[in-house]
């Protein structure tokens, strides 16, 4: 699945919530016109796994070029979500294999990326969650060169979540009660 945005403030009032079993592709400014200053909408996204496309993604230079990240130039884009998402499972690194072999690349690579994002800037507000493994997207951490380049990574904390009725729709809410003392009354009638 793919979400395009292209920054345009018309995403559903209050929110809008998207939940996937397979990835999803969030391509151009999602719910951010070039800043974080505008109008946005509550929005997140659930999924197998998470994709971050620039303004500047064409299909058919994916399609063309599978193997060469300087041939999909990214730009710099702004994303303003939630996202929960799976990860990778990481594996003991083989003897004598690349640094990155076998790394999940944690919060670095929890966002992904197919662009050659060298130069550009990737803005995202939101907040990040794990939850769960892959269950599709499952291949290696692949950095710097043939899948893609990093960009400059300019992620916050939308602090707007703080408030329970700026969630975007559909948020997960969890309650937890700590019994802190327990005593039992026997009546006399018992």
């Amino acid at each position: 699945m793919k979400l395009v945005n292209d920054g345009a403030p018309n995403l559903p009032t209050p929110g809008f919530t998207v939940a996937a079993e397979n990835p999803v592709y969030v391509q151009g400014d999602y719910n951010a016109a070039g800043s974080f200053t505008g109008a946005h909408s509550y929005a997140a996204v659930i999924a197998d796994t998470v994709t971050m496309l620039s303004n500047n993604w064409r299909d058919i230079n994916g399609f063309d070029n599978p193997y060469a990240a300087a041939s999909r130039p990214g730009t710099t884009t702004w994303y303003r979500m939630a996202i929960a998402a799976g990860k990778v499972i990481g594996f003991p690194q083989p003897t004598g294999a690349a640094w990155d072999v076998g790394l999940d690349a944690g919060v670095i690579n929890f966002l992904r990326y197919v662009e050659d994002w060298t130069g550009a800037t990737l803005n995202y507000m939101g907040s990040l969650v794990s939850m769960y493994y892959s269950r599709q997207a499952t291949g290696n951490y692949k950095c710097c060169g043939v899948v893609y380049q990093p960009p400059t990574r300019a992620y916050s904390f939308d602090t707007e979540f703080l408030v329970p009725s700026q969630l975007p729709p559909g948020t997960p809410r969890f309650r937890d009660i700590n019994n802190l003392s327990f005593r039992q009354n026997i009546l006399a009638n018992q």
